[in-house]
């Protein structure tokens, strides 16, 4: 493929296609992680057994009668049978302690860093990522994104996100994902809304609705269910990036029906499954981009982004905010659809 300079559906965000370059997966395949691979999880914090070496679980569900029952941590006691389990994070980004006075002007400008910081304890088994995990198990993690959300949408914008790896900024390799609940809607959003908004206001049509059409049948599709589509978007910043969305127009997770509860599941494992054969289980992000809570987004919809870390940002990304993808999303495509 030539090489390209693409902007993005809606942001005002250029990517350089670099097809002359162009990787295959094996230049991208990670290595084993030895330090990974024989973790000691006796001295795991997210063990089973270890539930005293974190704060107590605001949110546990525990196995009942061929059921789910949902409880938290009491009386200083922690819950060792738990299939999913919700804690403070213990060395937060924010907090949700009283705030304190803080002088700010027109140059240096600050607000009191309170929030909600949160991780969901995927499974009691250690390695048991989404990639591989029961359908079962991650729709419970899909239930229990959804029932914190719902619990911190006082704050004006709740972050839902995972970091796979040590390369992508996970600091034990334990399952787990992460909650920080901010008092601002951040820029990425930010810009996402103002950018969908207007497309809207001009159309009349959700814009992200008219992408899933055109991307349906194209070069970029990779998995679709009755409630899912999975694809590698046009102006891919990295390197096998692939975004999910639900086909029902719906603004935030807290929109989702049962039966697409368990859709979502599928998808997320089949797609992150595809992603750790080609690329031998490589580092990875992702986070979902919802509407806040506090207003009417009716015009925005919710979707998952999937950026595997597989190169380096460096001096001309860094310095220009522009970036160069080395593997073109249609060859991504092509590759994750095969397996």
């Amino acid at each position: 493929m030539p090489n390209e300079i693409r902007k993005d559906y809606l942001l005002d965000r250029w990517v350089i296609i670099a097809g002359e370059r162009a990787k295959r997966p094996t230049d991208f395949r990670a290595k084993t992680s030895a330090e990974e691979t024989e973790t000691k999880t006796k001295n795991c914090p997210f063990c089973p057994g270890n539930e005293k070496m974190t704060p107590p679980a605001v949110l546990l569900y525990l196995p009942n009668n061929n059921g789910i029952r949902k409880d938290t941590d009491h009386n200083g006691e922690r819950r060792k049978d738990w299939l999913v389990r919700c804690i403070p994070n213990l060395y937060p980004a924010l907090t949700s302690r009283r705030p304190v006075a803080l002088t700010s002007n027109e140059t240096f400008k600050r607000i009191d860093g309170v929030g909600v910081h949160e991780v969901i304890i995927e499974s009691p088994r250690h390695t048991e990522h989404p990639d591989k995990a029961p359908l079962e198990q991650v729709e419970l993690v899909i239930q229990a994104y959804v029932d914190r959300l719902k619990s911190l949408s006082r704050w004006n914008y709740v972050s839902i996100f995972r970091n796979h790896r040590k390369e992508a900024g996970a600091s034990l390799s334990h399952a787990h994902s992460q909650i920080i609940a901010t008092p601002m809607i951040p820029k990425t959003i930010s810009d996402k809304l103002i950018a969908v908004k207007a497309k809207y206001q001009r159309t009349g049509v959700c814009p992200y609705c008219k992408i899933i059409e055109s991307e349906r049948n194209g070069p970029r599709y990779i998995f679709a269910n009755e409630s899912f589509i999975a694809f590698t978007p046009w102006a891919s910043v990295y390197p096998f990036e692939f975004w999910l969305f639900p086909t029902r127009h719906q603004q935030t997770l807290l929109h989702l029906q049962n039966g697409e509860k368990k859709d979502l599941a599928n998808a997320l494992r089949t797609c992150l499954n595809s992603l750790a054969k080609i690329l031998n289980d490589p580092p990875y992000c992702y986070g979902f981009h919802i509407a806040p809570t506090g207003e009417d987004y009716e015009y925005f919809h919710w979707h998952l982004e999937v950026y595997p870390k597989l190169t380096i940002q460096a001096g001309f990304e860094i310095s220009t905010g522009m970036f160069i993808n080395v593997t073109p999303p249609e060859i991504a495509a092509e590759n994750l659809r095969k397996t």
